[in-house]
């Protein structure tokens, strides 16, 4: 399955995994210096100058040319280190693309020329942008790989010249064109015989550049073929005729060219400008084509939308979905694409989740709420953040604001405030309570924390993951009380019970049973230490020590960005949720045959505000936005529930949604089923058991890897790969092992000497049974 990415042509895929190959977790690390490229056979050459154009950050190695922002190896590190300006975005990663230069030349650094030194040193500070196999990506890579475009091309030699030849049309050329079939050099031929569509999109784009870069001659036959195709005369008529009959569509020519515009319009940003000015006086039947309707209707939806202040819920709920019926098409038009449609795309959102807020969450019980929950209730949540997630001015986050409050802010009160009275007699669990079990990992299990995953959020996590081919299970548990991490991240830890609650601290720690000194993250890490697990360092993925190895791992920042973005919050998500998919990924790929996600506590999230409730100071020993500790014989107007620690030690909460502190979208210590039911997850890369066995002895005869295990099944592969479980890194041809247990591997790329690999042995399923570190061409 190839990389699900926004992309609908080459150029675009190159821009978006490029951009991924800059992507870092801020709070754990350094920003990258620079993104390097390499490129050995400069086949990339033909399409970065259009690349550039998406990319503006994008610098290239070659003769001294700043306009072009290319230039000599210490040009390029001095635009790096900021001592010379030439103009680049701000706070955006550079990318340096070096044509004709193999990788290994960078690697070996004493052996580097001269004119590249400068740059040696940026591999270090920055990232090489490989394949995962640690190749340079090739056209053709990229074309086949799954973590590219994953199309199907033939291998012949005939094949790989056509494609490099026609690079500059296929790397426009949309992607869904190309899946489907078997593609031979004929395909790539054809591409090159001419495109007089694509030709007359990037003239009407830009007439003035686009005819300078023709010539005389081929200017001559382009308007030539549009008199002759479309009854027009570039020459006489001019661009603003040509994107008058292009809006128009009145002619299937006209019709054909608009919709190989609408399958890639980000490559032509200069055609909106030119549909706006030649939009005619007449009356017009279809509007899609003119980018003043579509900004008009999202005026007058951002209007519609801001009056659901003076709205009932029940009232409100209605007219959003009178709204859909008007808006909903413009999400199907081109300009939603090019992100012009942002309230439109909300409007989906509204719509789910008004249809969700319909139905209030009951039941007899807590247990009974938290089932409704999970069977859906959840995905109110979801759409409430996926609505606010889809805007980005203030203008338009006024307006979802407003829609928000108006369905989602009574339908959360009415369900927390049914979930505290039910609590009053029936209490979540706490430390003495039977149903709670002690989270510890299996053997080969990984444990990863992600502070504030809340249940929505674990679903999406979970979605992202299986399109990936990722085995999952998810199951829930409540949190512990009051919903803060001092309190609720021991209790899913494996050390939960050598701790103890007494008095709690300010920040609802527990106690160290024994010793009476409060948790603290040095004495949880020394504690995890004591029992036995692999505890891994922030964002570093560490192979297990051995197969029944236990690990402790935390990753993600879903709370320390809500309580510092507030409602923004909602924009970040999906890039967290990558980087914690990223960190259970690497951690599969290392050796860990399975990763648990666990977490400490869910939030609530109001655009607007979390409403305000009363509860003076010098009533309190602690007080936080959601919950307050209080004295034994102090008396407060809120609902109160035993701490998680010491039952017998109440916790004042604030009622329904409410907060103690007034200006909070975000929060989170209190009582409703968002903060309270938690996600139990696991990760694997396949559900079938292992089948145990162990490599008895490796030895390199040169670049021959010789290998005696105890297999006695011939299903068993070995390979050898710089990430374990990652098949796309191997160096060599995996084969079978042999009715005696012995494999021989070739490694043929004697660059390759030196580098410390993994011999793995695999199943039929792909899965990693057994691994040893090795150095290739050396000693085990």
């Amino acid at each position: 399955m190839a990389i699900q990415m926004k992309a609908t042509t080459l150029l675009e895929a190159m821009y978006y995994l490029l951009n991924q190959a800059r992507r870092y977790n801020p709070n754990d690390v350094a920003p990258p210096a620079a993104v390097i490229w390499t490129d050995a056979d400069g086949q990339w050459e033909p399409i970065v100058p259009e690349l550039q154009e998406l990319m503006p950050e994008l610098l290239i190695l070659g003769e001294y040319d700043p306009d072009s922002k290319q230039g000599p190896a210490i040009w390029i590190r001095c635009v790096v280190d900021g001592m010379l300006d030439i103009g680049l975005p701000s706070k955006t990663i550079p990318v340096i693309y070096l044509p004709r230069v193999p990788r290994q030349t960078l690697r070996a650094a004493e052996e580097c020329p001269d004119m590249l030194k400068p740059l040696v040193e940026l591999q270090y500070r920055g990232m090489v942008w490989t394949q995962r196999n640690g190749k340079d990506w090739t056209v053709e890579a990229m074309l086949v790989s799954q973590d590219g475009l994953g199309l199907d091309v033939a291998k012949d030699r005939q094949t790989r010249q056509a494609m490099l030849v026609a690079l500059s049309q296929l790397a426009v050329t949309p992607i869904e064109r190309l899946r489907g079939k078997r593609l031979e050099a004929e395909d790539f031929d054809r591409l090159m015989l001419g495109d007089t569509e694509r030709e007359l999109l990037l003239w009407i784009n830009d007439p003035v550049s686009t005819k300078g870069e023709w010539g005389d001659e081929k200017w001559a036959a382009f308007c030539s073929r549009c008199r002759a195709d479309y009854g027009f005369d570039p020459e006489s008529d001019g661009e603003l005729v040509a994107a008058e009959k292009l809006g128009l569509k009145e002619k299937d020519r006209w019709q054909s060219l608009w919709a190989r515009y609408a399958e890639a319009p980000t490559l032509y940003p200069g055609i909106p400008d030119k549909l706006r000015r030649a939009k005619p006086t007449s009356l017009v039947f279809d509007y899609e084509p003119w980018p003043d309707f579509n900004e008009a209707e999202e005026a007058s939806l951002r209007e519609d939308l801001s009056e659901l202040e003076k709205s009932s819920p029940v009232d409100a709920r209605t007219r959003i979905k009178v709204l859909e019926s008007r808006h909903g098409l413009r999400r199907e038009w081109v300009w939603a694409k090019l992100g012009e449609s942002p309230l439109a795309i909300a409007l989906e959102h509204l719509v789910a989740l008004a249809e969700i807020t319909t139905r209030g969450i009951g039941g007899s019980s807590p247990e009974e709420m938290a089932q409704l929950y999970i069977e859906g209730g959840y995905q109110a949540d979801h759409a409430a953040l996926m609505a606010m997630g889809s805007i980005r001015t203030a203008e338009d986050y006024g307006a979802i604001q407003v829609a928000v409050r108006s369905i989602y802010l009574p339908w959360l009160e009415d369900a927390s405030r049914h979930l505290q009275d039910l609590m009053a007699n029936e209490p979540l669990p706490n430390a003495t309570s039977d149903a709670e079990h002690l989270v510890i990992a299996e053997p080969g299990q990984c444990l990863l924390f992600v502070d504030g995953l809340r249940f929505d959020l674990a679903q999406r996590l979970i979605a992202m993951a299986e399109a990936k081919q990722l085995q999952t299970n998810c199951t829930w548990r409540w949190a512990g009380l009051p919903t803060v991490t001092s309190t609720a991240k021991p209790i899913v830890s494996p050390i939960k019970n050598q701790l103890e609650g007494e008095q709690p601290s300010e920040d609802f720690a527990p106690r160290i049973r024994g010793s009476g000194t409060i948790l603290d993250s040095n004495r949880f890490k020394k504690l995890m230490d004591e029992a036995g697990y692999q505890v891994l360092g922030p964002s570093i993925v560490e192979q297990p020590d051995n197969g029944t190895s236990r690990g402790w791992a935390e990753e993600g920042e879903f709370d320390r960005l809500g309580h510092t973005l507030q409602g923004k919050l909602a924009t970040q998500l999906d890039e967290q949720l990558e980087l914690v998919l990223d960190r259970i990924q690497g951690l599969l790929m290392s050796g860990w045959r399975q990763v648990r996600v666990i977490t400490d506590h869910g939030w609530l999230l109001v655009p607007g505000g979390l409403p305000a409730t009363s509860l003076p100071k010098y009533l309190t020993e602690s007080r936080w936005a959601r919950c307050a500790a209080i004295g034994p014989d102090t008396y407060v107007d809120a609902p109160t529930y035993g701490w998680y620690w010491n039952k017998y030690y109440s916790v004042a909460f604030a009622p329904g949604v409410s907060c103690f502190v007034r200006g909070n979208d975000y929060a989170h210590g209190g009582v409703s089923l968002q903060e309270c039911v938690i996600p139990d997850l696991t990760f694997s890369l396949s559900a079938v058991p292992f089948t145990d066995v162990d490599i008895s002895e490796l030895k390199w005869v040169g670049m021959r890897c010789r290998v005696v295990t105890d297999a006695t099944s011939g299903d068993i592969m070995a390979d050898l790969r710089t990430k374990p479980n990652d098949a796309g890194s191997s160096i060599t041809t995996p084969k079978k092992i042999d009715a005696d247990g012995r494999v021989s591997l070739l490694v043929a790329d004697d660059t390759l000497e030196g580098t410390v690999v993994s011999l793995v042995l695999i199943d039929q399923t792909e899965r990693v049974l057994a691994k040893l570190t090795t150095t290739v061409g050396g000693d085990m």
